[in-house]
C-alpha cells in the first residue's frame, strides 16, 4: 500500500509544519487529522488556511491513494474548490473525505486508463473536535504519467 504519511513528508513538506497525518480509510472514505497547536490563528482558534489545505490534502490524497493501490503511474491536481466555513476550530482537525459510490470509482479509474485522464468531484467534511467547521467540494483532475 502507498505510504501516505511518507510521501507527504518528502513531496509537500508543509504538511510537516502543519502536523498532518494519515488519519485512517475505510468504506465510508478516507481521513486526514492534524493538530490545532500547530494550525492556530491569532484569535486561539485553527487558521482558515490551514482547514483549506487539510480539506483540499484530504480530497487529494484519497483520489492519489486510490490510484496508487489500483496500479496505475499517475498524478493528481485539484483544479476547483468551494469552502464554506461555518464556525471556528477549536480543537484538534480531522478532515474526511466521503468515498464516492463504487460505480462512480470504477468510471473514474476506468476512464484514466483508457483516456490516461479523469477528473471527479469530492466531498470533504472536517471536523474540530467534536464541531463541524468547514465544507469543501474539490474537483480533481488525474493524468497518466507518459
Amino acid at each position: 500500500m502507498f505510504d501516505l504519511d511518507a510521501y507527504l513528508a518528502v513531496k509537500i513538506p508543509v504538511t510537516q509544519a502543519m502536523g498532518i497525518r494519515f488519519g485512517g480509510r475505510d468504506r465510508s472514505g478516507f481521513a486526514l487529522v492534524a493538530p490545532l497547536r500547530l494550525n492556530l490563528n491569532d484569535k486561539g482558534s485553527a487558521f482558515a488556511g490551514s482547514l483549506a489545505t487539510l480539506a483540499t490534502l484530504c480530497g487529494w490524497a484519497y483520489t492519489q491513494t486510490l490510484i496508487n493501490d489500483a496500479g496505475v503511474d499517475a498524478e493528481v491536481v485539484v483544479a476547483r474548490s468551494t469552502l464554506h466555513y461555518l464556525r471556528p476550530g477549536r480543537g484538534d482537525l480531522r478532515a474526511h473525505c466521503a468515498a464516492p459510490e463504487s460505480v462512480a470509482v470504477e468510471s473514474f479509474l476506468s476512464s484514466l486508463r483508457a483516456r490516461g485522464r479523469a477528473r471527479w468531484s469530492l466531498q470533504v467534511e472536517l471536523r474540530s473536535g467534536a464541531e463541524l467547521v468547514l465544507q469543501f467540494q474539490g474537483y480533481y483532475r488525474a493524468t497518466l504519467r507518459r
